[in-house]
């Protein structure tokens, strides 16, 4: 089954998305709320936002977030469009999120990381080395160095150090960032190019291990 954008931020199973997403427990509609009826309305608003029959599209989102937990007078509120203020609140926020943008921002965010990653594993042996060659037989004779190239890589070296943290923590604990919105083509070449960029890393993991 090919993925969607929703996929990507599918709540874990048995963990509450505030734990698995700190953003989300920031927002004043999430607090106060079982970790159950968040999801339900994450299901809801987002992962079966298309589906046009309602009883379906609350069914779904009912077994996928209660299981088998949820009362039969509740179920039966929810089949009437009955929500209390807290839940309609709730799935009007999630309905807010453009999931296409926030697949963007992750995937900047762990390419920005990426990218960190290569810059740090330069051979400082090398850094700021210029070879000295004889002027007429053109072969070299010494080296020398730019401490300029130096000074400029060790300051990048201290600003990635320090950068680091707040990049990671965006990457593991942030549902996203607030951008712009998306059409649905543009949403599907994020989805595409994060979930490549995903099985790059993954590759490159696995040759590491090896």
């Amino acid at each position: 089954m090919k993925l969607t954008e929703k996929d990507i931020f599918i709540p874990v199973l048995r963990q509450d998305m505030r734990r698995t997403y700190p953003e989300l427990a920031k927002i004043s509609e999430f607090k106060g709320m079982s970790s159950v009826d968040i999801k339900f309305c994450w299901y809801y608003a987002v992962y079966y936002a298309d589906e046009q029959d309602h009883s379906k599209r609350i069914t779904s989102a009912v077994k996928n977030s209660y299981h088998d937990g949820l009362d039969e007078r509740t179920l039966k509120r929810y089949l009437d469009g009955d929500f209390s203020d807290a839940i309609r609140a709730a799935i009007k926020k999630f309905e807010s999120f453009d999931i296409g943008a926030r697949i963007r921002s992750k995937f900047v965010s762990e390419r920005i990381l990426a990218g960190f990653e290569k810059l740090v594993e330069t051979d400082v042996n090398g850094v700021g080395v210029i070879v000295i060659y004889d002027d007429k037989s053109g072969v070299a004779i010494g080296e020398k160095r730019d401490w300029n190239q130096v000074n400029a890589f060790v300051n990048s070296m201290t600003k990635i150090n320090e950068s680091i943290p707040g990049l990671l923590q965006r990457v593991e604990e942030s549902y996203g960032i607030r951008s712009q919105r998306t059409t649905a083509e543009d949403s599907e070449g994020i989805r595409d190019r994060y979930l490549e960029h995903k099985k790059e890393q993954e590759n490159i993991k696995n040759k590491k291990r090896r």
